[in-house]
């Protein structure tokens, strides 16, 4: 078969308070679901936000997440405890870092095989976030045999980036974990993309990106993932959404796909990964949505009881459903001494 070729065209972008410019090249909007995430898309120019922005005078929830102001953010750390840290790229003038926590070595035992792998995209809404914020799951994934990644990406209010940025070195952490796999003692065919909320579409672009390449990675889990980046965009960001949003990228190969989402999200609305994987599922493949009654956004990092999940966390209830999906499918499940 031979390639699609569309003819890029000049897309330009009335500027924004936050935005300086997007004057970009792109493929014609009809080619975009062929290409998948072409990210042919520079990106554009920051300039410092008004004050009211400052201030988060972004109402809407969903807006809010890319378009609110910016406070303090601090570096992320360039190395966490018990963890080995390489750098994965460089961008915006720095180190881009990939932080690995592996299995310890057992006094006598065999020399292990090549392992399954987790790699975790931090949420923030694209704007900010904590490399360590998915640690604790991180090391439960240890405990139960896996190597576990968690990686930085840029985000607005630290590095001046946009959404595309981010995506860009998803997909390059994901690149560099294949390439690296070997010397990881990781199988590079049992390896799991997962993330919150900005970090859950990252992970999912990423993968869709990957199906383009025959590099699709084993599994998916997402919690309250940004699936539809379309719906909420201004009518002048309309076309840039259109080119990263999972729910226009192919699902023609998509990996088994698990997705844990609170009905109570007002950030990203649980119809939107209704229909995302109600339109996985017609295509043949498996996408698990479970819903959690009355929980919002960022549910899954609270460590207190819910009534509703018969007394255990959200953090408990969202990571042995995990590991039972990922047994289902083929992965190892939970070593219970992560509890």
């Amino acid at each position: 078969m031979r390639p699609m070729r569309c003819a890029p065209s000049r897309l330009f972008l009335e500027s924004r308070p936050s935005l300086h410019c997007f004057n970009v090249a792109m493929p014609s909007l009809n080619c975009l679901s062929a290409l998948g995430l072409a990210l042919l898309l520079s990106a554009c120019a920051q300039t410092p936000p008004r004050p009211a922005e400052q201030a988060g005078d972004v109402q809407d929830p969903a807006l809010a997440a890319v378009f609110g102001g910016c406070r303090d953010v601090k570096p992320q750390p360039e190395t966490l405890a018990g963890a080995r840290s390489f750098t994965y790229a460089r961008a915006a003038g720095r180190s881009l870092r990939v932080h690995v926590f592996e299995p310890a070595p057992q006094p006598g035992a065999a020399q292990p095989g090549l392992r399954p792998a987790v790699l975790f995209f931090f949420g923030g809404g694209w704007r900010a976030g904590r490399v360590e914020s998915f640690e604790r799951q991180a090391r439960a994934f240890v405990q139960s045999g896996y190597v576990a990644l968690l990686a930085d990406y840029r985000v607005k209010c630290r590095d001046g980036s946009t959404p595309l940025d981010s995506l860009e070195d998803a997909v390059a952490a994901y690149a560099w974990l294949r390439d690296q796999a070997l010397q990881l003692g990781v199988d590079r065919d049992r390896i799991v993309l997962a993330g919150g909320s900005a970090g859950g579409h990252l992970a999912l672009a990423t993968a869709q990106k990957a199906v383009l390449r025959g590099e699709q990675p084993a599994a998916l889990w997402l919690l309250n993932p940004a699936v539809d980046l379309v719906g909420p965009a201004p009518w002048y960001l309309k076309p840039v959404a259109l080119s990263i949003s999972p729910s226009q990228l192919p699902v023609w190969d998509l990996p088994p796909t698990l997705i844990q989402h609170g009905e109570a999200d007002v950030v990203v609305p649980i119809a939107s990964v209704q229909a995302f994987c109600e339109r996985a599922r017609a295509r043949d493949r498996v996408c698990e949505l479970q819903r959690y009654p009355g929980l919002g956004h960022s549910f899954y990092h609270r460590r207190t009881p819910e009534p509703a999940l018969q007394g255990r966390s959200a953090y408990e209830d969202t990571l042995a459903r995990a590991f039972d999906f990922l047994a289902v499918h083929g992965l190892p499940g939970a070593d219970q001494g992560w509890r």
